[in-house]
């Protein structure tokens, strides 16, 4: 925790102050860095230092709290150390703010003994260490060795942390596009409009197939539903029936196949159709029909 919400002011008597959280997320944004927590505000009087100036940890990433200000913070390895043993308890903030004392952006914080703002204790909320039980759950959640220790444990969970937020990035950019997606009824009414044509087309190579069938004499007309039927449903099988048919009729447009002599050898369109299914050769079938004749 890092500033607290609404008005507040410090221990030493300053403020009051008000926090404008959407201001402070703002400028975090806009100024694109991490910000640094030191040891006793040690950063501020940098410049009158000669040697270093370490950083404790670094605030990452910054997020608003029932209207209170919290930061994700990476800690090096030492300042972690001395959290867990509680030699650094208290965070406190620093802040820039206008002569209202509205608090516009952070610059960062300070590990203390005297926090001036009353923030929870960055140790633990009750100043407690982790409970054994769930650093060793967690340690067996990881898959780590029995080994870890507690800052070994900090940057794997900070690692999964890290993960989720890429795995949360990528899924939201392979969101669909709206503009590249129909509604299904109207997807439904192009496949119904589909299917509708296709079974028309269908119909119309089967009736085209019938119709050249019984050009070729191969079908009498009162075989015309049986084989639209046929070729509709199947229509290589019934290609195949035609080409092995032999013809029962004669071609259309052979008009001298249809004389009709007027002796009792003549055979009828019937009787022709009855030879080609029963195997009989037109003489055997018109000598048969005479002795039934006689009878």
């Amino acid at each position: 925790m890092l500033i607290p919400a609404g008005t507040f002011s410090g221990r030493d008597g300053r403020g009051p102050y008000t926090l404008d959280i959407e201001a402070v997320l703002a400028a975090f944004e806009q100024g694109g860095i991490d910000l640094p927590i030191d040891y006793d505000h040690q950063t501020l009087e940098a410049d009158g230092k000669s040697g270093p100036v370490p950083a404790a940890g670094w605030i990452k990433e910054l997020q608003a709290r029932e209207g209170a200000l919290w930061g994700r913070v990476e800690w090096t390895p030492r300042a972690a150390g001395l959290i867990a043993d509680k030699e650094y308890r208290y965070l406190s903030p620093v802040f820039r703010h206008d002569k209202q004392g509205r608090v516009l952006s952070i610059e960062g914080a300070g590990l203390t003994h005297y926090p001036n703002l009353d923030l929870t204790p960055v140790a633990h909320q009750k100043g407690d260490p982790m409970p054994e039980d769930l650093f060793e759950r967690l340690v067996m959640m990881l898959n780590l060795p029995a080994t870890t220790t507690p800052d070994e444990l900090v940057a794997e969970l900070q690692k999964a942390i890290d993960q989720l937020a890429t795995l949360k990035t990528e899924a939201q950019s392979r969101q669909p596009d709206p503009a590249e997606w129909v509604p299904m009824s109207q997807h439904k009414a192009v496949a119904d409009e589909l299917a509708k044509l296709q079974t028309q087309i269908a119909q119309e190579k089967a009736e085209a197939a019938v119709r050249a069938a019984m050009s070729a004499g191969k079908l009498a007309p009162a075989m015309k539903d049986w084989a639209l039927s046929y070729a509709s449903k199947d229509p290589e099988g019934f290609a195949h029936w035609c080409e092995k048919a032999p013809a029962i009729l004669p071609p259309e447009g052979d008009k001298s196949a249809h004389r009709v002599a007027p002796n009792a050898d003549t055979l009828t369109e019937e009787d022709r159709i009855a030879c080609a299914l029963l195997g009989m050769s037109e003489a055997e079938f018109a000598a048969h029909k005479k002795t039934l004749i006689k009878e």
